[in-house]
């Protein structure tokens, strides 16, 4: 009787224990099919435009030192500091006196060294003086012709005159001061257009190229940017800094900002119009291939797409997604192909 009990007992308890068992493998079969809380985000289309960004200083565009090329007193101050000049005008003007008496000393000697040769050329044509003596008067002409044109341009020299069209960026001499030849008298700058100065790292060196535009920010000022565009590349790489120099040209219309004023510049290198583009956390490595979940009716679906490169957070795609796609862009290492899910949240960035 007690041996009956004892198996009767038993026989419950298998029952109840493979009860438990099939009601625990239920749960798990039940939690595999449940829908995976994701988030997506649509696939947007936009204006892509890839920049650098580097600092540097604003220069004049031209810059010269104007010296003088002969002794004398400066008699007239023609041009002051800010003054703008053009090219050739006067900015002061030295005493002339001796250099006046010595282009008509010149010139004297000039004419009567012409008529000596046609005298002698003359001769010879009558075989009354040698070959000799036509050669030694020919050099003695050269010689005053030669004399005459330098006390000319001394003379012009006394009045010291602007490079180019600009502006007076010093004077260094006064009236009445003697000035020496090599006495710097003027600086005189151009400032419209204004030329920037900058390094570039070396890693971009294959997306700059001359004429890419660029944007001009000025620390002092919260203004709209200068514009301008590259003019000049360094062709190597400075092995100290591992950059390169670039030179841009910025438009300065206003003559509103000052050469040496601090700047930083923004070079655009690629603009990309309706560019397709996908959050970075979207895309995952399959076969060493990207892929990403495109979501159609509830379902993780994976599809191949082919990439352009990335644009700060996102993705650019080429190919295997139009706009207004909606890709998952979390949990897709949980995910499988034709996995149910739930979408959490919406992300159209």
């Amino acid at each position: 009787m007690k041996v009956r009990s004892i198996i009767v007992l038993l026989g419950l308890g298998l029952v109840f224990l493979a009860g438990c068992s099939s009601s625990s493998s239920g749960n798990v079969v039940s939690a595999a099919d449940a829908p995976l809380a994701v988030t997506a985000a649509t696939v947007a289309s936009q204006n892509i435009e890839r920049r650098v960004e580097i600092t540097g200083t604003l220069a004049a565009w031209d810059e010269a030192v104007v010296s003088s090329e002969v002794d004398g007193r400066a008699l007239t101050i023609k041009a002051d500091l800010g003054d703008h000049v053009k090219k050739g005008a006067s900015l002061a003007v030295l005493a002339d006196e001796e250099y006046a008496l010595k282009v008509a000393q010149t010139k004297a000697d000039l004419v009567s060294a012409e008529a000596n040769y046609r005298r002698i050329a003359d001769l010879a044509a009558h075989e009354m003086a040698s070959q000799q003596q036509v050669d030694d008067q020919k050099r003695m002409l050269d010689v005053a012709r030669a004399a005459a044109n330098l006390a000319q341009k001394k003379l012009n020299d006394t009045m010291l005159r602007a490079p180019f069209d600009g502006i007076v960026a010093k004077r260094m001499i006064n009236a009445g001061e003697y000035v020496r030849v090599g006495n710097q008298a003027f600086q005189v700058v151009r400032i419209t257009p204004l030329k920037f100065k900058g390094d570039v790292p070396e890693r971009y060196a294959g997306d700059l190229h001359v004429g890419d535009d660029v944007q001009a920010y000025l620390e002092s000022s919260s203004d709209a940017p200068l514009t301008g565009k590259i003019v000049r590349i360094a062709p190597a790489v400075a092995a100290d800094t591992r950059s390169f120099s670039v030179e841009a040209e910025i438009d300065n219309p206003d003559e509103a900002v000052k050469p040496g004023t601090f700047a930083r510049v923004s070079i655009l290198t690629q603009k990309i119009d309706q560019a397709l583009t996908i959050p970075e956390s979207a895309v995952f490595s399959f076969a060493g291939n990207p892929h990403v979940f495109v979501v159609e009716q509830n379902k993780a679906r994976d599809r191949a797409i082919e990439t352009a490169g990335k644009y700060k957070d996102r993705v650019l795609v080429a190919k295997g997604l139009v706009a207004g796609d909606r890709v998952v862009s979390s949990g897709v290492e949980l995910l499988t192909d034709g996995r149910a899910i739930a979408i959490r949240e919406d992300n159209a960035q």
